[in-house]
């Protein structure tokens, strides 16, 4: 009877399988890991780009309110402000930027019409002065500020001691109550009187500022409940301040301070801002790290008119 001779695997056939199975496995396993990555980046990339977006259409409309006079930029390091179209005045660039916005929604509301009976008002022989004007509230904590030619400022004089920035005088910012149904007064014994009323003026309310937690006081109780712990990355917003009445915004590491802050994004390594052309233009820096070290980072710009 013949004999069936069966082939068999030597083991170095064996050793072989063994090894190709392994590299191909091993390649199988980066290329799935770099899709992997690629697919998480771009969805981090997706979202972090729409983030960044709503942050600076929010600061957009914000700033479309603003009396574009009063725009500051402020370093809390040296203590040192200046006006937007005066920043290379400053020893560095500031990292902070304030400015003080007109009462949007009161107007909108239709609480007032923006506009003043002169004859009236001129022919008040009050000792308060008086400015009539269609007003359907009582709230307190409003100031008129006189915007000067153009909206761009007060002409006659240096605006350095206009809106009470950071310890300076607020000679342009008239504090104000109101008396219903057509009234608002001015305290003169509080604030000097304002020299022309034929120009327009602003009701304001609240000083707003823009800010990475990098350059702010963290301790502050107004940050406490925001979580941001050593975090240097959060841009915040801060608000319900009024520098007329010599305060400062809640987190300043400087002044007599007051009001609220919110944040509007972390991860935002840098924020700076620029005044050209009589555009406000706002620059933020953003980088994340995913999955354990793989970086998302990206610029955006934003022109406010």
């Amino acid at each position: 009877m013949e004999k069936v001779m069966k082939r068999s695997f030597t083991l170095i056939e064996l050793v072989l399988v063994v090894v190709i199975v392994t590299l191909l496995s091993v390649a199988t396993f980066k290329a799935i890991k770099a899709i992997k990555i690629k697919s998480f980046k771009a969805k981090e990339l997706t979202r972090l780009s729409l983030e960044s977006q709503i942050v600076l259409d929010q600061l957009s409309s914000l700033l479309r309110n603003r009396i574009p006079a009063t725009a500051i930029g402020y370093n809390p390091d040296t203590n040192e402000w200046a006006y937007l179209n005066q920043l290379d005045t400053l020893s560095e660039d500031p990292p902070i930027l304030e400015w003080i916005g007109y009462d949007e929604d009161a107007l909108g509301d239709g609480d007032y019409s923006g506009f003043v009976d002169i004859n009236r008002t001129i022919q008040d022989s009050s000792s308060d002065y008086v400015i009539y004007t269609d007003i359907n509230f009582t709230d307190s904590g409003y100031a008129l500020i006189f915007s000067g030619s153009y909206d761009r400022g007060y002409e006659g004089g240096s605006l350095e001691g206009a809106f009470g920035w950071h310890g300076s005088d607020s000679n342009l910012t008239y504090q104000v109550t109101f008396n219903p149904p057509d009234k608002i007064i001015i305290e003169h014994n509080e604030t000097p009187k304002p020299k022309w009323l034929y120009e327009k003026y602003f009701l304001t309310k609240s000083a707003y500022a823009v800010a990475r937690s990098a350059d702010i006081d963290k301790s502050v109780d107004c940050i406490k409940d925001l979580k941001i712990g050593d975090d240097n990355d959060t841009l915040l917003l801060f608000y319900n301040y009024h520098p007329w009445k010599g305060k400062t915004f809640c987190a300043d590491p400087n002044g007599d301070t007051e009001g609220n802050a919110t944040i509007l994004m972390r991860n935002i390594q840098g924020f700076e801002f620029r005044e050209e052309g009589g555009t406000l233009r706002l620059w933020i820096d953003v980088n994340k790290t995913i999955l354990g070290n793989v970086g998302v980072h990206f610029s955006k710009m934003k022109v406010v008119w």
